[in-house]
């Protein structure tokens, strides 16, 4: 008998606006309303993101992801209705793949509710109906990681017709699965569900698999690789994460985000609120022995660590690590890397006095996905610690394969070393891509050079937005130069950018606030980049003579004028209106 699915969960993320949104969202859910077994098909709070399977996608759905995925950072819709891939609309940016060692996992779903709650998308696509004593098996081999660097986009990044648009996908592990039905009676491992259906089912049991990517190819991926095999590069589990609203029109860049979380290998949103993920699938609390915790809940982490659950003790790891409360870290991050979770090897290896053992942790971590990982190696290379023999060229190999992992910090760290050709041949285009990746996750260091080098070749739009974005995500200096492109728009715009340039001890922005507005603010430039900005201007850099020009006539510096007015015969307009202010 062919069978299907009883897909007909209900996603919530928002179901309407106001009052319509919150009448549906349950106050308390419990497991039961969750997973729907009160019958009424209970919508599913996902609006921190979630994990789901995508192994019941049609093939041409697949390959619109894949095609998605490929154009730019792929965008969906999550609604009551379901979810809905908007092939029309993106996120400017790119995925890159990470490596890691090939992982094998049979994820049986005991009843149609366990459905439900992992595979979303499906809506009936497979067929038939699931019956008593029935299960659906889904075995997966697992070499990768596609994964984007972009950290909490807004509607005002997205491109294209996105009406509907409420998640981008962040990241997709990839490798080749099989979808079959099973019984209850019978566990089957991965090799025998992969082999079956070649021959001797019938064609309704054949008709019921779902499969894509081919074992033997999988075989041939390794840690380092810089793409999946040809055959084993099928998306089985997204990542999805929220898009935020768009910053209102007008006001000013908020302040930055504390940076305690940097740096730390932490867990993701795995499942649906009320749900918790057990043995690969998205379930009830009560029917998991262990699961993994929620990764900001210290106390129900600490209890599902306590019952073995190694997931659980990484979060809780990672959550005292955060708090810098490394003595209770410690052992519980050991206690999770020794039950093989790669995350808590990494962050094991931060807390690790013997720097030696610590870039061995790395190394586990890196072999196994976790970017940061390879960041951690890289840095390690570049500064000849742990052991290692500086080795630039090693360092900028490492950090590229963090980047590609999404790790927004090794982008950047790449970047600097293709623009010095420290780690080889100078590749200035090479530099700037990367810059890009690391902008569009949480790097407003890299917005900022990016602005840079794009003001620098003449296009100053592109320039412009890139200040608003590095200003947006906290980077002082970017919001001077924010400021110099709306003073001329208004001058009371550009104040306000000064003032939060200077607020944040960018002394540029304290010396715009001087010169332009009269303002008593002490400023005090680095030697080194004062130096720096008069060697730039005297090789004709416009752009720096403006710069060194603005501290001078700050610090009542008679050389300021002259600086000044070498940029603006250069066309530099700022340089002008700093010229007028001066009596000039």
């Amino acid at each position: 008998m062919r069978f299907r699915l009883l897909l007909a969960a209900c996603w919530l993320v928002s179901c309407g606006a106001g009052g319509a949104a919150e009448a549906v969202r349950p106050n308390d859910p419990t497991a039961a309303g969750v997973l729907g077994e009160d019958g009424k098909g209970s919508c599913q709070d996902v609006s921190k993101g979630a994990e789901p399977l995508v192994v019941d996608w049609k093939p041409e759905q697949r390959g619109d992801l894949e095609v998605a995925m490929q154009d730019g950072v792929a965008v969906v819709g999550y609604s009551c209705e379901g979810m809905k891939l908007l092939k029309e609309c993106k996120i400017d940016g790119k995925y890159g793949f990470i490596g890691m060692t090939k992982k094998e996992q049979v994820v049986r779903l005991n009843n149609a509710d366990e459905v439900r709650a992992n595979l979303p998308f499906s809506g009936g696509s497979i067929g038939g109906e699931m019956q008593r004593g029935s299960t659906l098996e889904i075995a997966m081999i697992m070499v990768g990681k596609k994964r984007t660097t972009w950290d909490e986009p807004t509607k005002a990044d997205l491109k294209g017709a996105c009406d509907g648009a409420t998640h981008y996908v962040r990241g997709a592990t990839v490798g080749a699965f099989v979808l079959e039905m099973g019984t209850e009676a019978k566990v089957r491992a991965a090799a025998e569900l992969f082999g079956a259906g070649t021959s001797g089912q019938s064609e309704s049991a054949k008709s019921s698999r779902n499969k894509d990517g081919e074992p033997g190819d999988c075989a041939k991926s390794a840690p380092d690789s810089e793409k999946p095999p040809s055959q084993c590069g099928a998306p089985i589990r997204l990542v999805l994460a929220p898009i935020k609203p768009a910053p209102a029109e007008g006001q000013p860049a908020p302040e930055p985000k504390p940076a305690a979380a940097k740096g730390v290998a932490e867990s993701e949103v795995a499942c649906p609120k009320g749900l918790v993920l057990a043995e690969g699938k998205c379930t009830s609390p009560a029917s998991a022995p262990a699961y993994l915790c929620d990764p900001e809940n210290a106390a129900e982490c600490t209890a599902q660590c306590d019952k073995g659950h190694a997931g659980s003790c990484s979060a809780l790891g990672a959550l005292l690590l955060r708090d810098r409360d490394i003595a209770k870290a410690t052992p519980v991050l050991k206690k999770a890397c020794d039950g093989d979770e790669a995350k808590a090897c990494v962050n094991l290896g931060i807390v690790t006095e013997d720097q030696a053992a610590a870039v061995k942790l790395f190394e586990k971590g890196c072999s196994a996905g976790v970017a940061l990982g390879c960041e951690k190696v890289g840095r390690a290379y570049l500064a000849g610690s742990g052991g290692l023999s500086a080795d630039p060229a090693k360092a900028l190999t490492h950090l590229r394969q963090g980047c590609e992992g999404g790790q927004d910090t090794a982008c950047a760290g790449a970047a600097d070393l293709l623009a010095s050709g420290k780690g080889g041949a100078q590749d200035v285009k090479a530099a700037m891509e990367l810059h890009k990746r690391a902008c569009d996750g949480s790097v407003a260091a890299s917005c900022t050079e990016l602005g840079r080098l794009n003001e620098i070749n003449n296009q100053p739009i592109v320039a412009e937005m890139l200040y608003r974005r590095g200003c947006f995500r906290g980077n002082a200096d970017a919001c001077f130069h924010l400021g110099r492109f709306e003073f001329a728009r208004s001058p009371d715009m550009g104040k306000r950018d000064f003032d939060m340039a200077c607020m944040r001890q960018s002394k540029l922005g304290c010396a715009a606030l001087v010169v332009l507005y009269g303002e008593k603010r002490p400023v005090f430039p680095d030697v080194a980049q004062k130096q720096e900005l008069t060697r730039s201007c005297a090789g004709g850099n416009a752009r720096d003579c403006m710069l060194s020009g603005l501290f001078d006539a700050a610090a009542g510096n008679p050389m300021g004028k002259m600086q000044l007015d070498r940029a603006c015969m250069r066309n530099d307009k700022f340089a002008c209106e700093l010229m007028k202010k001066l009596g000039k």
